[in-house]
């Protein structure tokens, strides 16, 4: 049901001015990078694998959806690269931060099984959703 959303939801906000969806992660590459983060202290998701395995990121109006060790965009907008630079396993355990915007971070909570908008700066829940497609809906809409 999730996975249905979230192709629906794409598929809608992918046809935003200036919005930008990818090609799909590569299948292996994304099972190795969920492996790898999970080994070393974050969270993974089977809802985040589904998100990937329709598009690897998505960008619109400031919103960052990380991509999974992507060609197609920056390193510095990487999953993996992003959870070392913020320290995210010791800072918040179990939890694996998936994207940002302007003073936002989105991140799955594992322990709390759920998917939150956090303070940037003070790491504080803003908002939290039980599934990734409600929190991407919200943010999206935030800003059309």
């Amino acid at each position: 049901m999730a996975t249905k959303k979230l192709e629906v939801l794409l598929k809608k906000f992918g046809k935003l001015d200036f919005a930008e969806t990818y090609s799909p992660c590569n299948p292996d590459l994304l099972e190795e990078s969920a492996r790898l983060l999970v080994e070393s202290g974050h969270a993974w998701s089977d809802e985040l694998s589904s998100f990937y395995k329709i598009t690897n990121g998505y960008f619109y109006n400031g919103i960052y959806i990380f991509s999974v060790r992507s060609g197609e965009r920056p390193d510095h907008y990487d999953i993996l690269v992003q959870n070392v630079q913020w320290n995210i396993s010791e800072r918040l355990p179990e939890c694996v931060l998936f994207g940002r915007s302007d003073e936002e971070v989105y991140v799955f909570n594992q322990p709390e099984n759920k998917y939150q908008i956090l303070d940037f700066t003070g790491w504080d829940e803003y908002y939290a959703f039980e599934t990734l497609a409600d929190l991407f809906e919200f943010v999206v809409n935030e800003r059309i």
